[in-house]
């Protein structure tokens, strides 16, 4: 499995934004590009977990709750990949929420969060299944002999 076309296309407009500079020429200020790049990473980072939970064929690509894909997504990704994307959905979810009393996401953060989106897509694409389930492992629990009841 490869990078979606639309996952591609979306770290490309979030590339786009993130380059038009931040001189003010243009409808949008540069607070408005980086909080754009960020919806769009954001969007490409859960088109992400979607193929990836599709390619599993597990059923999971219909859940509706992006929370509920994180947490499936540790079974297909392994925990430490899985956290590494929730904490990064996390960090982008609210830097596209905005709050009249809160700072928005710097420049730099955006840059690095498309970095981190970039590589984690990559990673999510690449995967193969290779991670089981903690019962596949041997972690089951040995038979118990009955005893007679007298």
């Amino acid at each position: 499995m490869s990078v979606t076309r639309t996952t591609a296309a979306l770290l490309a407009t979030a590339g786009a934004l993130l380059a038009e500079g931040l001189d003010g020429d243009g409808p949008l200020t540069p607070a408005g590009r980086d909080r754009g790049a960020a919806y769009a990473l954001r969007i490409a980072l859960e088109t992400s977990v979607d193929a990836a939970l599709t390619a599993e064929e597990a059923g999971l690509g219909e859940l509706r709750s992006m929370r509920a894909k994180l947490l499936c997504l540790r079974h297909y990704a392994g925990p430490a990949r899985a956290r590494r994307v929730n904490a990064l959905w996390n960090r982008l979810s609210a830097a596209c929420k905005y709050h009249h009393d809160e700072l928005g996401p710097t420049h730099a953060q955006v840059r690095a969060w498309r970095a981190a989106v970039e590589t984690i897509t990559k990673e999510l694409s690449e995967s193969n299944a290779d991670v089981e389930f903690p019962q596949q492992r041997g972690t089951e629990l040995p038979l118990r002999e009955e005893t007679p009841t007298v």
